[in-house]
């Protein structure tokens, strides 16, 4: 009893000023801390700017942050998520990478050493849209010479040389695969399209358009997905109500776990970095 009385006296003097001190912090995790998650949550206050007639005003949409750079529901390693936005950073100071959303009509000029001029520019629409962080892809189809061409890109992949944005817009559905069982005229891009400007601070629009599918066979049942941009009308009406046996139950519809978001401390961590970065490539263009 005695020995345990007198230990923490006869511990060196270095060693009880490093447990006594409230200054040691470890500085892996206060920087994943303090810069991917933020202590305040930011303002939300409503800006209205109105029109150039001075008529009705309208909402500013939010700010835009590329989906990849975003955390996934589930386990994370913060200092893992915060690392890998810094090198997607990096690469965005050598490529610009625009918003764009499925159902834009896109151009990207890939390098290729087999090619003409070592370099191959494609547009089309693109269908689909996935992955997180440096594993990013994004899809583009297009009809040529009668033979639909699907191709997947990363999207910080060092050999992208360029990416267009030729019209920026949106689809009623997030995944448009069923464009390869579509008719051909809805993925035909003109290879010569000229880019439409997109007016800023504008909504993105949505097409409402809804595409008339081929005979079957189909790569898969389509009429069993609860698509709002399909028309079915080849199909019987025995067939569709038959379908609506395999669409999502209302127990699952309404599912919490179906509507999750990233919590909003995180979420203005990450606005701030991008803020960040915006700022540090309008000061690198103004050295210019």
């Amino acid at each position: 009893m005695a020995l345990r009385g007198c230990f923490p006296a006869r511990l060196p003097c270095l060693i009880q000023r490093c447990l006594v001190s409230k200054d040691l912090k470890c500085q892996v995790c206060t920087t994943a801390d303090t810069i991917t998650v933020a202590e305040t949550t930011a303002d939300k206050r409503e800006k209205h700017v109105h029109d150039q007639d001075g008529s009705s005003p309208r909402e500013i949409r939010e700010r835009f942050i590329s989906p990849e750079l975003l955390p996934p529901m589930g386990t994370r390693s913060k200092l893992l998520d915060y690392l890998e936005r810094k090198d997607c950073f990096r690469r965005r100071k050598v490529l610009h990478i625009p918003e764009f959303y499925v159902g834009s009509i896109m151009a990207v000029t890939v390098a290729d050493s087999f090619a003409k001029g070592k370099s191959n520019r494609f547009v089309g629409i693109c269908t689909r849209r996935g992955g997180v962080g440096l594993g990013a892809t994004f899809v583009l189809r297009n009809v040529i010479n009668d033979q639909g061409v699907d191709i997947c890109y990363e999207l910080y992949s060092p050999l992208i040389q360029k990416i267009e944005v030729l019209k920026l817009e949106k689809r009623l559905d997030a995944d448009l695969k069923y464009l390869q069982d579509a008719l051909p005229e809805y993925s035909t891009i003109d290879p010569n399209m000229v880019p439409i400007k997109h007016p800023p601070n504008r909504a993105i629009p949505v097409n409402p358009i809804k595409v008339q599918m081929k005979p079957k066979p189909w790569y898969k049942r389509w009429e069993r997905e609860e698509l709002q941009g399909v028309d079915f009308s080849i199909l019987s009406e025995e067939k569709l109500e038959h379908a609506k046996q395999w669409w999502l139950p209302d127990y699952k519809r309404m599912d919490l776990l179906q509507h999750w978001e990233l919590p909003e401390n995180i979420r203005s961590g990450i606005e701030r970095e991008v803020e960040q970065h915006e700022s540090e490539l309008s000061y690198e263009k103004s050295k210019r």
